[in-house]
């Protein structure tokens, strides 16, 4: 047995009835039904030992890859597009794209370091871009659909591209502005389709494949992007 520990959070459910592992940014979850002992936790993730540890090798290096950095001349996505980051300082905060480089100006009124006066601009146009171009596809979609949402909200998620509720609101991350339309029209469709089916059923997998046919590619290029959620 490898002597070195490795570190995971259990959780129990009185519903499950097997046992998963789920790797993800936040660490390794064990989830398991409640009757499960301890004994039998740690013989189980020792013998899954190489498996996860190349799980999480994989993940590192995929959070890693698409993690932003501001820094000039780094690399910054827009709608599925690379564009390497420059910026100035000038009277007025601007953000604006010329050939393949994003040129941010920033203000003279601040003695904040350069680097962080720039990420606070290029977040703000990141913002209105989304809000402008996600309520397009919104409009877009929901008349391909036949459904009517009641509100779209632009939100600063940190764990996940979108969301719908009850009342009919669906809610997006901003930070999908960075995917390429495919991808962005996948969240979208998804988060539509759950004003008909409020859960992960077959019946609405089946919606979704019916506007998406790509969803499940569409699903892990995304999840290979999640290094973009923690800018």
């Amino acid at each position: 047995m490898n002597d070195i520990s490795m570190n995971y959070n259990v959780i129990r459910s009185r519903k499950r009835k097997t046992a998963a592992i789920r790797i993800s940014e936040k660490g390794v979850e064990i989830r398991v039904p409640h009757w499960v002992s301890d004994q039998w936790i740690t013989e189980w993730v020792e013998n899954k030992r190489t498996w996860i540890e190349r799980k999480n090798l994989v993940l590192s290096q995929q959070l890693e890859a698409t993690c932003l950095k501001v820094e000039q001349g780094a690399a910054f996505p827009y709608r599925g597009k690379s564009f390497q980051l420059h910026w100035d300082v000038g009277k007025r905060r601007s953000v604006s794209i010329e050939g393949n480089r994003l040129l941010v100006t920033i203000s003279n009124r601040s003695k904040r370091p350069q680097a962080d006066r720039a990420s606070e601009g290029l977040k703000e146009w990141y913002k209105t871009e989304a809000k402008a171009y996600l309520e397009k596809r919104l409009i877009y979609w929901a008349n391909c659909m036949g459904c009517s949402p009641k509100l779209l909200i632009v939100k600063d998620y940190k764990r996940r591209w979108g969301s719908c509720n009850q009342r009919g609101e669906v809610s997006l991350n901003w930070r999908l502005i960075f995917a390429e339309e495919k991808l962005i029209d996948y969240v979208v469709i998804h988060e539509l389709a759950h004003l008909t089916h409020l859960n992960h059923s077959l019946e609405f997998w089946n919606l979704v494949g019916e506007y998406c046919p790509e969803w499940r590619s569409c699903r892990e290029a995304l999840q290979k992007c999640n290094g973009w959620v923690f800018w």
